[in-house]
């Protein structure tokens, strides 16, 4: 069974399709175009969360629920020095 506490690859390999098919062409990068439609980076992912379903969004707040609680987790101490 598939661990629920990361991305599905598929998800993962979606978000990096989505993210290279944007990219320039080498002839536009090498003239210093953009793209017609070059979004803010901020204003981007909040589309690309927009298109996400429902369940990946739910998947990726319970992904940041777990992490904001291992990094706010104290951590134990080591019971012995360090000599």
């Amino acid at each position: 069974m598939a661990d629920a506490s990361y991305p599905s690859p598929r998800l993962t390999r979606r978000f990096l399709v989505q993210m290279t098919s944007r990219s320039p062409t080498p002839n536009n990068a090498q003239r210093g175009t953009l793209p017609s439609k070059a979004l803010p980076p901020a204003q981007a992912l909040a589309e690309a969360w927009k298109r996400e379903s429902k369940q990946s969004q739910e998947l990726w707040r319970r992904i940041d629920a777990n992490v904001k609680l291992r990094y706010l987790a104290p951590r134990k101490r080591e019971s012995r020095s360090k000599m």
